[in-house]
């Protein structure tokens, strides 16, 4: 039997219905006259353990990381995070699943769901409404006017957009933080990379039955990083700063499997988890190949977004790996055009 997910799965990767043009100042979603750049096929993904060097630490504000051993800090850090990974739901601090969720798994799991129905059920509540207004008029995807109402948001962007929207709007609290020194500060960029990694991802599947699972992996792959955060701000002394090459080292691979079990807490579908689990392993062991076509699009989405990111940073100008120079334009496209 099908979990609610999957069935939210099944009923959002059907085609969505041509929008209505409203001569938008670049297109939400590519119209079927546009010639877009072929979509890569999967290759071996090429690790860049320097990019994301450079992107923690941006996160945390560490310019250069020391090859000195982890501090006290670092090392209760690196404690309770293994203690997260072994039981994740015994500690808050692990993100919960969007309370909004369960009701939209429910509409979802009806075959003929229309975005009309799904735009009704948002319109139930104000906060979801609220936050799903904010990014309809945001630059992704706002056109030449302003959107005043759900059913123009509807209209403008097609059953595709609008889930794209919405399963946005429902991820905005988990990468909220007003409390601490480095989850507040962190989270917002992170919230950025989620964005462009989900719609690199989603791109690079694009004409997939996958389409939605890579949308909702580049959206929580990097949920373990907020974990990870929220942990320092409850461990670091005031003023205390992260900069050992060993914490990082083992930062990223445990915040890795920390997003594999929040992704199984949340129930999310089986590809979904696969591909979050092979990006861990990815992290763990750099040079171990991803077992599947969709763990591939998700490596090279979140290198394209760390990369889009740190643009104009001091990072070395390098030739791009097979397979990120058309992704990497797509996200240009989307979020700096």
């Amino acid at each position: 039997m099908w979990s609610p997910l999957q069935q939210l799965q099944k009923a959002w990767s059907r085609p969505a219905p041509e929008p209505r043009p409203v001569a938008p100042a670049r297109p939400v979603l590519k119209p079927a006259a546009t010639v877009a750049p072929a979509v890569p096929a999967p290759v071996e993904a090429v690790a860049d353990p320097d990019l994301d060097r450079r992107f923690v630490g941006e996160l945390l504000q560490v310019a250069h990381w020391e090859d000195t051993p982890p501090s006290g800090a670092e090392r209760d850090t690196l404690r309770r995070l293994a203690a997260l990974v072994i039981q994740p739901q015994a500690d808050a601090l692990v993100p919960r699943r969007p309370t909004a969720l369960p009701r939209l798994l429910g509409l979802m799991q009806d075959e003929n769901a229309s975005a009309r129905e799904l735009a009704a059920l948002v319109a139930q509540d104000p906060a979801l409404l609220g936050e799903v207004m904010r990014l309809a008029n945001s630059v992704q995807f706002r056109g030449e006017r302003r959107v005043e109402s759900l059913e123009q948001a509807v209209m403008m962007l097609g059953q595709w957009g609008l889930r794209q929207l919405v399963t946005r709007a429902l991820m905005t609290p988990v990468f909220s933080a007003r409390q601490g020194r480095f989850a507040p500060r962190a989270n917002p960029r992170l919230w950025d990379e989620a964005a462009r990694c989900a719609h690199g991802c989603a791109w690079l599947t694009e004409g997939d039955s996958t389409r939605f699972d890579a949308y909702l992996a580049g959206m929580v792959v990097d949920t373990g990083m907020i974990a990870a955060l929220r942990v320092m701000d409850q461990v670091f002394p005031p003023q205390a700063q992260a900069g050992s090459q060993q914490f990082l080292a083992a930062l990223l691979p445990m915040s890795a499997r920390l997003s594999v079990g929040i992704a199984r807490q949340w129930q999310l579908p089986a590809p979904v988890i696969e591909a979050i689990a092979a990006h861990a392993e990815r992290c763990a062991d750099p040079g171990r190949p991803p077992a599947a076509a969709l763990a591939t699009h998700l490596d090279t989405a979140i290198r394209c977004a760390r990369r889009l990111l740190l643009k104009g940073s001091d990072s070395p100008k390098q030739a791009l790996p097979a397979g990120d120079m058309a992704c990497q334009q797509e996200l240009e496209r989307a979020f700096c055009a």
